[in-house]
């Protein structure tokens, strides 16, 4: 039933018209996905929270613009609420969705607050075998991804493209399995890029990630159980911003 339906449903789901539709969605990634909405609605410009009433479904999401782009944006936390709002805007019409948040390293060498524009997350997410078969990539939209990295590079933003690993159970992760994927070559883990990329190729919808390091699980460094404090804060925040505002300039530029 909800798979067939069409574009107007899914507007009324968001109580948007057609002609209400934003240039881009930005999903953030995020445990508290109120509050981290609400900080990162802040960036925009002209930023109006809204929940359709006129839908059980409620979709919550902030609107705004950053130099003249039209922005939705949504909180999300792990797989199948991506999907839900990824599935709900790509089915009202919307062309191109990004994957914002944090992801923790796999690898050596990162610092924190550095980027990764993950190619293809690997589909271990739990939702993404709904969209596409087995063996099809949950990949970026090359052109897209190109123009994300431009835009860092431009910021002095380090930033990394390889593959990521999309996970259903965050606190489920044991050091055995962080050394696994580790040794297969990932270069980071998230919950929700999968999902995202997955359900935008579905609807062949633009898709990229553009995710800030915040734990690295290598090394054991930057733990969530201990968070982030003083100037480290202080620093992911201005990061958050930059990124942000590089991923919305590179939509922009990439027609």
């Amino acid at each position: 039933m909800y798979r067939e339906l069409g574009p107007e449903d899914h507007q009324k789901m968001l109580g948007l018209g057609p002609d209400d539709l934003p240039e881009l969605l930005l999903l953030l990634g995020v445990f508290d996905v109120h509050r981290g909405a609400e900080r990162f609605s802040r960036y925009l410009e002209n930023a109006t929270f809204s929940r359709s009433e006129t839908s059980a479904s409620g979709v919550p999401y902030y609107t705004g613009e950053h130099r003249g782009t039209r922005v939705a944006l949504s909180g999300c936390f792990g797989g199948p609420m991506a999907a839900m709002s990824a599935h709900a805007w790509c089915g009202a019409g919307v062309k191109t969705v990004v994957q914002l948040g944090w992801y923790g390293a796999l690898q050596f060498g990162t610092d924190l607050g550095d980027v990764v524009v993950p190619r293809h997350a690997e589909r271990q997410d739990g939702v993404s075998d709904w969209y596409l078969a087995k063996g099809i990539l949950a990949d970026a939209t090359p052109q897209l991804a190109n123009a994300i990295a431009a835009q860092l590079a431009a910021r002095g933003i380090p930033f990394n493209e390889h593959a990521i690993y999309s996970t259903p159970a965050l606190l489920a992760e044991s050091r055995d399995v962080i050394a696994d994927w580790s040794r297969h070559g990932w270069h980071g883990v998230d919950m929700e890029t999968a999902a995202t990329f997955a359900v935008a190729k579905h609807f062949g919808a633009r898709r990229a990630a553009a995710l800030l390091r915040v734990d690295d699980l290598v090394s054991e460094e930057h733990s969530i159980a201990d968070g982030l404090h003083g100037d480290h804060r202080r620093f992911m925040r201005d990061r958050e911003r930059e990124v942000m505002h590089a991923v919305i300039e590179a939509v922009a530029e990439t027609p």
